[in-house]
């Protein structure tokens, strides 16, 4: 950890039923992909550290609790009760599947209504599944530039299309530290929804209690 500072991150993965979700979570926090992946019942959370830059340029460690979770429907209103302590949504769907695209803006919408319209937590979109369209481009059912309208319409942030079975742990571990890194400028030091921040000053500890 900083020797100034530890802070701490909530970041929840939500979007419908098998997107890709779980094999995202697994990738990245565990370097294991399985196409055949059950579907995640509930909730399943693992801890992961980025470095990112602060205001001032100097290298920055981010304890980051990611977090995968049930896209069911009857499994949404368990998920609803995460996001009061998170910092960022990570939204996904699948970029060959127009129905999971679709219901983003509920994803949305549910958020907000939990969360409220404040700068305390950033939503990102993510398009799944890209190594389906690689060989066979007519797979593809949801292009880029709908997303990155949406994106500019819900006001929220585009983090670009992956793929889990593609992609190496490291490409993904760039591409959340990007988010890590948004997450931050937009949220920064905010202890009101459940951070956790440290200091190396014993006199002058600060800390809240992180769900």
């Amino acid at each position: 950890m900083s020797e100034k500072s530890k802070i701490t991150y909530k970041i929840i993965i939500i979007g419908d039923s098998a997107i890709g979700k779980t094999c995202i979570f697994k990738k990245i926090t565990s370097n294991t992909f399985n196409e055949k992946s059950i579907s995640t019942i509930g909730m399943d959370r693992r801890t992961l550290f980025f470095t990112i830059k602060d205001s001032n340029g100097s290298d920055l460690e981010i304890e980051v609790q990611l977090w995968d979770t049930a896209g069911q429907e009857r499994f949404r209103s368990i998920t609803a009760t995460y996001y009061k302590s998170s910092q960022g949504l990570l939204l996904m769907y699948d970029i060959t599947k127009r129905e999971t695209f679709n219901n983003v803006e509920n994803w949305i919408e549910n958020v907000n209504e939990s969360l409220g319209n404040n700068n305390d937590y950033l939503i990102v979109l993510l398009g799944n599944k890209v190594d389906l369209v690689k060989d066979n481009p007519e797979a593809r059912d949801v292009t880029e530039e709908e997303a990155k309208k949406l994106c500019e319409e819900k006001n929220i942030y585009w983090g670009g299309e992956c793929s889990a079975k593609d992609f190496s742990e490291e490409e993904l571990r760039n591409i959340f530290t990007k988010y890590t890194q948004e997450i931050y400028k937009k949220v920064g030091v905010n202890i009101s929804k459940g951070q956790v921040v440290t200091t190396n000053n014993n006199d002058n500890k600060k800390k809240k209690s992180f769900c």
